[in-house]
């Protein structure tokens, strides 16, 4: 089929373009801009675009969208600007649809890098899921699915690459939702320090990459290996496949009946094991591979124990490849999952919980937390 003729605002198809969107306007601001430096001392190249959106807190006026050129003659990249946009609020799904507009249209490729960068809470903040503005608002995940949609990003149109810079993101429920959408799914388990992504590297590694998920893989490589040359421990990244999610989503399904119709037998197992499976800043996020593992050897229920197995093995049948950096991580193998011991805490953000898309067709994880709650 041919193609559609190329609006004049449209550069040149080519192999990949990174579009970041950099949500700034709060105190991780200067982090921002220092990424946007990153991306400079790389530079794109003909066959990678670089568009990036900043709003920051003080630094401009408004927010900038930037495209980072070629390296000159010189061998230095810089970032020229595209546009000046008067202050908006960087945390309402509309700014973010309207950055994907721009930088979907103007650039072009084969195969797209989309990073949302800002704090992040994974599914259950008031405030703070991604994307938050001091002075405005924050998206929770069905804001952004909301935002993509109104992109055209569709599930004949999906991005490459979804890079959550941004803390405890990288949890099976959460990738699930986008699973329409986007192809590869890059995030933390963990919370991530202030430095975040290495843009520099993350960019020499768009540049390398033929496939999302062979990117996908490189970007989680370099994260660890930045923090681990600077020997700053506690750090997590994984790349997960979200064309394997509902058959994990389906294992966790199976897992939640099992449990939640064993539990008056062994109450006190499971809760053995929620205590020693994996957690981390947000200590209701748990390790799913750890916990399905520490379910299969100490619940005396053979039923528990198969089901576990089989969450464990799609569970990593996701996970294109995950890494760690420090003794408290060790047991972290790349997917988290809602498992909060407290039952103030499970009644406060279970509305929010059920909301994500897996709870309406697959709802047995859910119906063993109402169980162990009870």
């Amino acid at each position: 089929m041919p193609r559609a003729p190329r609006r004049k605002s449209e550069a040149p198809e080519k192999r990949w373009s990174m579009l970041a969107y950099i949500a700034g306007d709060n105190n991780l601001s200067d982090f921002g801009l220092q990424d946007i430096q990153e991306m400079c001392d790389v530079g794109a190249s003909p066959e990678v675009h670089v568009g990036v959106e900043i709003d920051t807190y003080g630094e401009h006026e408004g927010s900038v969208r930037y495209e980072i050129t070629e390296p000159d003659w010189t061998g230095t990249a810089h970032r020229t600007v595209i546009e000046r946009l008067p202050e908006h609020d960087s945390g309402d799904p509309e700014s973010l649809r309207a950055f994907l507009d721009w930088g979907l249209r103007r650039y072009p490729a084969d195969h797209r890098l989309v990073v949302v960068w800002n704090h992040g809470s994974g599914f259950r903040a008031i405030r703070r899921d991604i994307g938050y503005d001091d002075f405005g608002s924050s998206m929770d995940m069905s804001d952004l699915e909301m935002a993509f949609r109104k992109a055209g990003i569709t599930p004949t149109r999906r991005i490459g690459v979804l890079g959550f810079d941004a803390c405890l993101m990288s949890m099976l429920e959460i990738a699930h939702h986008f699973r329409d959408q986007v192809e590869v799914l890059v995030g933390s388990q963990q919370t991530e320090p202030g430095d975040g992504w290495p843009y520099d590297e993350v960019l020499r590694s768009v540049k390398a990459s033929g496939s999302p998920a062979d990117l996908a893989r490189r970007i989680v490589e370099v994260y660890i290996k930045s923090y681990r040359d600077q020997g700053m421990g506690n750090v997590t990244q994984s790349a997960i496949d979200l064309g394997e999610t509902d058959a994990a989503i389906d294992a966790l399904d199976a897992l939640g009946k099992r449990l939640a119709a064993a539990i008056g037998a062994h109450r006190a197992a499971v809760r053995s094991v929620r205590m020693a499976s994996q957690t981390f800043r947000y200590a209701d996020y748990v390790d799913l591979i750890h916990l399905g593992n520490l379910l299969a050897a100490r619940v005396p229920d053979p039923q528990v124990a198969a089901a576990a197995q089989e969450a464990v093995e799609k569970a990593r049948a996701s996970i294109l490849t995950s890494g760690t950096f420090g003794q408290a991580v060790a047991n972290a193998n790349g997917l988290s999952v809602w498992f909060p011991s407290d039952p103030d805490l499970y009644l406060d953000y279970r509305a929010k919980y059920t909301a994500l898309d897996f709870a309406s067709t697959r709802p047995g994880w859910i119906e063993f937390l109402d169980a162990y709650h009870s």
